[in-house]
C-alpha cells in the first residue's frame, strides 16, 4: 500500500489518494469513491472490509479523497476525480500500474460520481489529459437528483442515519442551494440525464430494503442505460440497507472483482445483463 499520494492542489489545499497494490502487477485499476452525502467521509473508512480485499482479488485500487459540498459546489467533486483520473494515467509507469483502462467504483454519494465519471466525458481532456474511466461500479447512488424529495424508503433508516434530517438536505448542499425545487443544476447533476450509447458499462449494486436511497434510483438508471444499449448488470441484494454489510461480503467482492476484471483487461468481455444467483434484477 502507498498512501497519502498528492494527487492535485486546490486553493492551497492538497488533495490525496491512497493504493492498495495487489501482489502481481501491473493490475487493473480502479478508483473508489467513499460516500457520506458529499459532505462527510473518508476515502480510509471499511478499507479493511472493501478495499483490501479487493487487492487481494488482484485488483489495484486508488481510494480518492474528493472536496465536501461546504468546501466547494458541484461540480467541484467530479473535477477533483477526473484529476485523480489524470494524475494516475500520467504516473502509471513509476507506480506499476495498469492505467490504460481505468474503472471507477463507489458507494452512495461516492456510486453517483463513479457514474458521472463514467458518463460525462470531460471537454477540457484535449489540454488536461484522459480522465475518461472504462467501467463503473455503483453501490445504492443517488442517479436522479430531482426525485429525492418524492423518494420512498424501502426499509427502515439505516444506523448511521442518527439525529434529525439535515437541512437543506445534502443533495440540495452539493448544489449550492436551499432547496432542489430550486436548483435548475438539480437534473445536470444526475447521472440519468447522461446516459448515451457508446458509454462504458456499468454494474449496479443496490439493496432492496434501504432505507435511504430506494433502489428505484439504481433500477430508473438500469432501465435507462438499456434503452440505450450500455452494457449494464443490476444486482439486487435482497433484505439489504443502504451500508448494509452484505455489500462486504466475498460474493459480493468478488463479482465487483470480476465485473471490473472483465471490463478492463485487453480484450474484455462484457457481463450480461443476468444477475447472479440469489439476486433479482429489473
Amino acid at each position: 500500500m502507498r498512501s497519502d499520494l498528492v494527487y492535485a492542489t486546490e486553493r492551497g489545499v492538497e488533495l490525496h489518494l491512497d493504493l492498495y497494490l495487489p501482489a502481481t502487477r501491473p493490475a487493473p485499476l480502479c478508483l473508489w469513491l467513499h460516500g457520506g452525502g458529499w459532505v462527510r467521509g473518508s476515502r480510509t473508512a471499511r478499507a479493511a472490509e472493501r478495499l483490501v480485499p479487493m487487492a487481494r482479488n488482484g485488483m489495484a485500487v486508488a481510494a480518492v479523497q474528493y472536496r465536501f459540498s461546504g468546501e466547494a459546489p458541484f461540480p467541484a467533486q467530479l473535477d477533483d476525480v477526473r484529476a485523480a483520473v489524470r494524475w494516475l494515467r500520467r504516473n502509471a509507469a513509476d507506480l506499476a500500474l495498469d492505467a490504460e483502462r481505468i474503472g471507477a467504483w463507489g458507494a452512495s454519494a461516492g456510486g453517483h460520481l463513479a457514474a458521472l465519471l463514467a458518463l460525462c466525458p470531460d471537454e477540457r481532456d484535449r489540454d488536461l489529459g484522459d480522465s475518461s474511466v472504462q467501467a463503473a461500479v455503483c453501490w445504492y447512488p443517488i442517479t436522479d437528483l430531482t426525485r429525492r424529495e418524492t423518494d420512498v424508503p424501502e426499509g427502515p433508516l439505516p444506523s448511521f442515519a442518527t439525529g434529525p434530517p439535515m437541512v437543506p438536505p445534502p443533495e440540495a448542499r452539493l448544489l449550492g442551494v436551499e432547496s432542489l425545487r430550486q436548483a435548475a443544476a438539480a437534473a445536470a447533476a444526475s447521472p440519468i440525464t447522461h446516459v448515451h450509447p457508446g458509454a462504458p458499462p456499468f454494474l449496479l449494486m443496490h439493496g432492496d430494503r434501504d432505507g435511504w436511497v430506494p433502489s428505484e434510483q439504481s433500477r430508473a438508471l438500469h432501465r435507462a442505460l438499456q434503452v440505450d444499449g450500455v452494457p449494464t448488470s443490476l444486482l439486487l441484494l435482497a433484505g439489504a440497507n443502504h451500508e448494509d454489510p452484505a455489500f462486504e461480503t466475498p460474493s459480493s467482492l468478488a463479482a465487483v472483482a470480476a465485473f471490473l476484471r472483465s471490463a478492463l483487461l485487453p480484450e474484455p468481455h462484457r457481463p450480461g445483463d443476468a444477475a447472479e444467483a440469489g439476486s433479482t434484477a429489473g
